[in-house]
């Protein structure tokens, strides 16, 4: 399994065809990774990047994954 750690993000919308983007950069690299998605992977993209982290990829499955948390822990 190979696993990236995602350095930064971008969220987007297109107004004329209504489309959202999903943007992310691997740690390391320059290039930036560009998905389409709907309205509802757009908010559960944007809930996990803005209040976990750190995130990673695994390149084998396709998909992100947050660092651990300890059983119970609570919102800070």
């Amino acid at each position: 399994m190979a696993w990236k750690t995602v350095d930064k993000y971008h969220l987007g919308f297109n107004v004329v065809s209504k489309q959202f983007y999903f943007y992310y950069k691997f740690s390391g690299e320059t290039a930036t990774q560009q998905t389409m998605v709907n309205a509802t992977e757009f908010r559960a993209l944007a809930d996990m990047f803005r209040n976990e982290g750190p995130i990673s990829f695994n390149t084998d499955g396709n998909y992100f994954v947050t660092g651990p948390e300890a059983v119970g822990e609570g919102e800070k």
